[in-house]
């Protein structure tokens, strides 16, 4: 997993899209795309399949998040096919997904200082393991729980 990521919580996003027109604004292009209303952001995976697959390595890593080359992109969409959650397109012939404003030497991701209902958070992956922890256990606790019931 990269350094970094922009984690959603659906629960407090409004779908006011005040994350999308700052993106807009900041790229020329919103590099958010949406699922069911609310915003979906690129996962910096650690081997990007979109980076992988790019025939012209138009894909490449900027302080280990994937970032395009707009010039040396030939718009083929072969990244947004590879990309596991849809979070990477093609416009304009050119592939766009959400970099966390490193493109653009922002400290601050702009759709996360833009949200109102503070739903995005940038966030370490020690904090998201930090996160994830509690839920496993208690997935564990379910499942034995479950197990027993059905083995007695």
């Amino acid at each position: 997993m990269n350094p970094k990521i922009v984690l959603i919580d659906p629960t407090k996003c409004s779908k006011c899209n005040d994350c999308i027109v700052k993106c807009e604004e900041v790229h020329g292009v919103s590099r958010i795309k949406k699922a069911e209303g609310v915003p979906i952001f690129c996962m910096q995976c650690e081997n990007a399949p979109c980076m992988n697959i790019c025939p012209v390595d138009a894909i490449y890593l900027k302080e280990n998040i994937p970032v395009v080359d707009r010039e040396r992109c030939i718009g083929c969409s072969m990244c947004e096919i590879a990309c596991p959650i849809g979070a990477i397109f093609t416009k304009d012939k050119v592939a766009h997904k959400c970099t966390l404003c490193l493109d653009v030497d922002r400290i601050t991701p702009a759709c996360v200082e833009a949200c109102g209902d503070r739903a995005l958070k940038l966030i370490c992956d020690e904090c998201l393991e930090a996160i994830k922890e509690p839920k496993r256990k208690k997935l564990i606790k379910v499942l034995s729980e479950g197990i027993k019931d059905i083995l007695h």
